[in-house]
């Protein structure tokens, strides 16, 4: 059983070329500089369908199980780190972060954080 980061990002127009040039670069160099790709998985985006816009960018990533729950914490953290940089590559979408259960909380300053509570 696993723990998935689910992000979805909507708005009434698709993205631009220079938009998704700038989400692959990002995505790619996540993934290539992800150090537990052992025990996880990489960056996913699922593809999207162009003639409806709603939905501009979503996917999911399986962190990985692992008997050390730092793994699992630094992991998490990277992931959101990735969506930090996209979401503020994408100009005026509506956003949806969660960990299974829990969402994630969006601060202009710092991006994507879990709640503390």
């Amino acid at each position: 059983m696993g723990i998935s980061v689910y992000y979805t990002c909507m708005r009434s127009h698709n993205l631009t070329n220079s938009e998704e040039q700038e989400i692959t670069a990002i995505i790619d160099k996540y993934n290539a500089g992800f150090e537990m790709k052992d025990i996880g998985e990489t960056f996913c985006v699922y593809d999207y369908e162009q003639d409806e816009p709603a939905v501009i960018f979503a996917g999911s990533t399986k962190l990985p199980f692992s008997d050390d729950f730092e793994d699992t914490l630094h992991a998490l953290f990277y992931w959101l780190t990735c969506l930090t940089d996209i979401r503020r590559s994408i100009s005026n979408g509506d956003w949806h972060v969660h960990l299974d259960d829990t969402d994630a909380i969006w601060d202009e300053k710092t991006g994507w954080q879990m709640p503390e509570d």
